[in-house]
């Protein structure tokens, strides 16, 4: 080979290096394109040289990373063209895809491979192959995304009640929604009737900001109940909306325990307190239970405890004690009510219960005991005269029949 043929060559190689061209950004089939997506990516291929130096076309398309072969799979990934000869003359490449259902939004980075063989220069010198790289070519995927309720701290409520709440909202989707705004329905029911939740200090539409995919924006607040607040299990919708039209629908569920309350009143017999205890709430109350506690106007003997058990609405009981009022004092007996709510939390309720006791009665427990003991005695002389009967009978008789001295 002389020098000439041989800078022939090389100048030829660089002539065929510039020869193809193409776009950054691949185009589509459709646009945009989705996740779960099969379409088509085009590549134009165009003879920019000065001669007919373009043959035996072949394009391949390649992921240039792992994220953009996970985003994508390429099912048909070599395209043959043939010749391009004339200057100026183009071709399109054509690629067959599928986008994973799982690919993120965003833009995904693809290299082109142009392989052609030019033109023989002598006989004695074969057709050079060249291959020249289009890098970074961009393939943008439209992600979907959706934006869910993750999480809610609210639970059980009770009327009159103001609680801080968080709720905690994730874009589980594949898409980037922008202006997020989640708005409470505070109703429970989507219309317009008198709710019985108040939101303070703030209204009911929150901003979450931009969300891409898997982020996650939270949103507390302070919710008051009303004391009117009827027991039972509420579902607040939760409306999410953004730019571009999205919309999604979530639901907060809460449940409102009911109110309990007592009322008291008391017998009095053969020296012994009664006190009687009715649920006059619209709940139940578990583990129900009364105790008189250390004060100013009574004192108890024996025990200053009793458990009631479970009293559902309308039930009422009795638990006995033996009290005396002390000298002087007022009438007023404190008594204190402990139960379980439907929620499993404890509480006690303090009532005041006017007090008038009989004279029996006010001497407390050694009245009533000596009483006893009077009854008793009676009791067994009775029975002794019972049961001696015919000698008592006898002695009488004898008595009787003795001459007087």
């Amino acid at each position: 080979m002389n020098k000439f043929n041989l800078i022939l060559i090389i100048v030829s190689a660089v002539l065929f290096t510039q020869v193809a061209s193409a776009q950054s950004y691949l185009v589509t089939e459709s646009a945009p394109v989705f996740p779960g997506d099969t379409t088509y990516v085009y590549v134009p291929i165009q003879n920019t040289g000065f001669g007919s130096f373009l043959n035996d076309v072949s394009v391949r398309l390649e992921p240039k990373d792992n994220a953009s072969a996970n985003a994508a799979t390429i099912l048909d990934d070599t395209y043959s063209l043939g010749n391009i000869q004339d200057w100026g003359d183009q071709r399109t490449a054509k690629f067959k895809i599928h986008v994973n259902s799982d690919a993120v939004e965003g833009d995904y980075f693809f290299n082109v491979y142009i392989t052609y063989r030019g033109q023989q220069i002598s006989s004695n010198t074969p057709a050079p192959i060249v291959t020249t790289e289009l890098k970074d070519q961009i393939l943008t995927i439209k992600g979907k995304p959706v934006v869910v309720l993750l999480n809610s701290t609210l639970g059980i409520v009770a009327p009159m009640s103001i609680n801080k709440e968080t709720l905690k909202f994730k874009n589980t989707g594949t898409g980037t929604v922008q202006n997020v705004v989640a708005e409470i329905d505070l109703t429970g029911t989507g219309g317009s009737s008198k709710s019985s939740f108040s939101i303070l200090g703030a209204g009911t539409q929150f901003s979450l900001g931009n969300l891409k995919a898997g982020d996650e924006a939270d949103i507390t607040f302070d919710l008051a109940v009303d004391i009117t607040a009827t027991p039972g299990v509420y579902n607040l919708p939760v409306k999410i909306t953004g730019l571009n039209n999205y919309s999604s629908d979530n639901y907060v569920g809460l449940v409102v325990a009911g109110t309990t309350n007592f009322e008291i009143s008391y017998q009095e017999s053969l020296g012994s307190f009664s006190l009687n205890v009715a649920n006059v709430g619209i709940s139940p109350a578990s583990a129900v239970a009364v105790t008189l506690p250390r004060q100013k106007n009574f004192t108890s003997t024996g025990s200053s405890s009793s458990v009631l058990g479970n009293l559902n609405p309308g039930d009422y009981t009795s638990a006995i004690f033996q009290i005396a009022k002390i000298p002087g004092a007022g009438s007023s007996l404190e008594v204190d009510i402990q139960y379980t709510d439907t929620r499993g939390q404890r509480h006690t309720i303090t009532k005041y219960l006017p007090v008038e006791l009989s004279s029996t009665g006010a001497k407390a427990s050694a009245g009533s005991t000596s009483t006893n003991y009077a009854v008793w005695i009676v009791v067994v002389v009775l029975l002794v005269i019972y049961w001696q009967r015919s000698k008592i009978s006898t002695y009488f008789q004898k008595q009787k029949g003795r001459p007087r001295i």
